[in-house]
């Protein structure tokens, strides 16, 4: 197949030849085409190996796109989570504010868990199988623990409001019982109060809607509504206006110390001695002062929400009509002016100019208010 060849060389004008045996020719043949297979194999491989180079380089931009979609999308969502905290957290410092500037009567010291939450993770956290699944990502960690906080102001927030709403409801259910004990609407002392031009400013911080949800404004609004009728009652003649003295008639029908026939009693009769000191019962102004027909020395006190108080029979006025007197101020001295029998003093409350019964008023209101 391969016979024997000569091969001529001329080199530098010298003539060579170069025998070619069979084997010889047979090997360089053998070794042609294994160079050639193997450039063939290498070929291929190259490009084999550079296609997956290129489609390795394909998905690593895919996966960086991808990783960079899901950071922004972690961004963003972290970003809004942030938001809702600050909100939150703003939400919180008003529900504080709020339970500091509670009425004492409100802000019992015995209901010391206004505010206060367990340690407890909070029932409402997702924390699903994604979440679990990503807790080495730092990113995700980061949004874990802002939802986890969120979750748990949010809960004390509820807490802290549904405390809040039971206190309003029982204040307010025990100032109705004992104004109905009392025999006075409380709406009818609303109607009649005008809260007092005090000196009153600073800088503005509104409560903005967006900052309460709609249960939660609705609390507010009871709470301002609750401390308004406390400021109402809050001037209540609900105190005796003698410190030594005893009852010696009561309100109502009784016989006529003069005429020994039944009669209308309306007041109280508070007897004790001569010159004995006689208080304001609450603040106010006073209407009168001075000689009124049987009441004898007599002064007369508005309080400014429908309430007014009556006092008979002094032995001596200290006070004069226009002059603003406070709760406790000596405002006379016990005698036994006008129709009068021996010294006491004849005390009467009036409530829209009709008179109720002070010991009533007293027993319902005085461990009330």
């Amino acid at each position: 197949m391969f016979p024997k060849r000569q091969l001529i060389v001329r080199q530098n004008g010298e003539i060579k030849y170069i025998k070619a045996s069979s084997k010889v020719q047979l090997s360089l043949v053998i070794l042609m085409a294994l160079t050639f297979t193997w450039l063939s194999f290498s070929s291929l491989k190259y490009f084999s190996l550079n296609d997956q180079v290129s489609q390795s380089q394909n998905q690593l931009y895919q996966s960086q796109a991808s990783l960079d979609q899901l950071v922004l999308k972690y961004q963003d969502k972290q970003s809004q989570l942030q938001q809702q905290l600050l909100q939150v957290q703003e939400q919180q410092e008003l529900l504080q504010n709020v339970l500091d500037s509670l009425p004492a009567a409100i802000a019992d010291p015995k209901h010391e868990t206004i505010g206060q939450t367990s340690d407890a993770t909070p029932a409402d956290i997702d924390l699903s199988a994604e979440t679990t699944s990503k807790t080495d990502d730092p990113i995700w960690s980061v949004m874990q623990q802002s939802q986890t906080d969120l979750a748990q102001l949010k809960q004390k927030q509820q807490f802290s409001y549904h405390q809040l709403e039971q206190q309003i409801n029982k204040r307010k259910q025990v100032l109705e019982q004992a104004m109905t004990l009392a025999g006075v609407s409380s709406a009818s002392v609303l109607k009649q109060w005008s809260a007092p031009a005090l000196g009153q400013g600073g800088p503005l911080n509104q409560v903005l809607a967006e900052e309460l949800d709609i249960d939660n404004k609705n609390l507010i609004e009871k709470l301002l509504s609750l401390t308004e009728l406390e400021a109402a009652l809050s001037n209540i003649p609900v105190i005796f206006p003698a410190k030594d003295y005893y009852i010696s008639s009561l309100f109502g029908i009784r016989k006529d110390p003069m005429l020994k026939h039944p009669a209308m009693h309306k007041g109280i009769d508070m007897a004790g001695w001569i010159k004995t000191e006689i208080f304001a019962s609450a603040d106010g102004t006073v209407r009168r002062a001075g000689r009124n027909g049987s009441y004898g020395r007599f002064i007369e006190i508005d309080h400014h929400n429908g309430f007014m108080t009556r006092f008979g029979h002094l032995h001596k006025i200290k006070v004069k009509k226009g002059q603003k007197v406070s709760k406790d101020d000596v405002i006379g001295l016990m005698g036994s002016s006008g129709r009068s029998t021996s010294t006491h003093l004849h005390y009467e409350v009036l409530f829209n100019n009709k008179q109720i019964n002070p010991l009533s008023l007293i027993k319902a209101l005085k461990n009330v208010l």
